[in-house]
């Protein structure tokens, strides 16, 4: 039983010293995870669907799904689809296309780190619907939206 006791001191200080390194690694990506993107006038995390057109959502790209995600960018996947508006928009007919996502340009607002550009690329290079290139990107709503009074 003598002979234990020292084993027992090594255990319990690489006990401590592992929970002292999760701890730690936990906060840390805690912290460094917590990115933001503007989504139409509000601030949002890791969002599933995300449009240029707040108003009337003709575009946009939805199904994402986040393969990466940080203060230096996202990345990731989604379904691109615009609402072609024949014969009139309310019963216009989409077409879709199946794209790659990265979100950048990275601001620090209200204390947080905040995503403020989204750029796509078709997954099979090809044109995308309504457009005359296979890739699409604009700067993300950086104002809140106000409501009218």
């Amino acid at each position: 039983m003598k002979n234990s006791r020292p084993l027992l001191i090594v255990l319990t200080i690489i006990t401590v010293v592992g929970i002292s390194l999760g701890t730690i690694t936990f906060f840390n990506r805690a912290l460094l995870e917590h990115v933001y993107v503007y989504n139409c006038g509000i601030i949002d995390y890791k969002p599933t669907s995300m449009t240029p057109y707040c108003a009337d959502a003709g575009a946009g790209v939805g199904n994402l799904e986040w393969d990466s995600w940080g203060a230096k960018g996202a990345t990731g996947t989604g379904l691109y689809g615009i609402n072609l508006c024949e014969p009139t928009c309310a019963d216009g007919k989409w077409k879709f296309a199946d794209v790659n996502v990265s979100l950048s340009k990275s601001v620090s607002a209200n204390g947080k780190t905040i995503l403020s550009r989204i750029d796509m690329v078709s997954k099979d290079k090809k044109n995308l619907p309504q457009s005359n290139s296979p890739s699409l990107g604009w700067d993300l709503e950086r104002k809140p939206l106000t409501s009218v009074k």
